[in-house]
């Protein structure tokens, strides 16, 4: 039971002695609360990263088992009709009621060589001497869109559309250095993708997403 005090009846001593007494108590409280803080905060990240690590390995598995079954029923199909399976870059398997569909998709990495930074270069003064004085504003989104791309590259998707568009101004200086720039394209890998989609009460495809950001 907590006893008020008179502090009128403490002399200066007293006061410092109880004044410092105070400040440990709340010191040790503080520093008490601040462990069991580190302590959750710790275990939290701890179970956390583990039930991660869990479903990533987990995940893992269930693609590759799905790309290895997948790809051994299309084989089977064209093996069970007596023809060669085709090297496809897609391809779906569907149940016989026709409400589920599994998707394996193959996708090239494209990178570009170091002789690229040449004709990107290249393209970058002719847009500058054909638009930067007479619309600084359309070059800017030029030499944003077209040549920087994502991440600080130029991206193989944008070069496509570009190449259309250059073809249709016409000159035949930019022309050829997109032409020489798409030379410059090498795959410097491959990635496997598979999807999952089942008919909603709409009788629409849907997709199974597994992505946190679609949950």
């Amino acid at each position: 039971m907590n006893t008020a005090i008179n502090l009128d009846t403490l002399t200066e001593h007293q006061l410092v002695a109880a004044l410092a007494k105070k400040q440990q108590e709340r010191k040790l409280i503080y520093q008490n609360k601040r462990a069991q803080l580190e302590k959750e905060n710790e275990n939290f990240c701890s179970k956390t990263a583990e039930k991660f690590a869990i479903l990533s390995n987990q995940l893992k598995q269930l693609k590759d088992e799905t790309i290895r079954e997948a790809n051994r029923l299309y084989k089977e199909m064209y093996n069970l009709n007596g023809r060669q399976p085709k090297d496809v870059k897609s391809f779906s398997r569907k149940n016989k009621e026709g409400n589920i569909m599994v998707t394996v998709d193959y996708q090239e990495r494209i990178e570009f060589t170091e002789e690229a930074n040449v004709h990107i270069n290249a393209i970058k003064d002719i847009f500058k001497n054909k638009f930067a004085n007479r619309n600084k504003g359309l070059y800017n989104i030029l030499d944003g869109l077209l040549i920087k791309g994502n991440k600080g590259e130029y991206d193989p998707k944008l070069l496509a559309k570009a190449r259309k568009q250059v073809k249709d101004m016409g000159d035949e200086k930019l022309i050829e250095e997109f032409e020489k720039l798409s030379d410059c394209q090498r795959v410097s890998g491959s990635s496997k993708y598979c999807r999952v989609k089942t008919r909603d009460e709409n009788n629409k495809w849907k997709d199974i997403n597994i992505q946190f950001s679609s949950l």
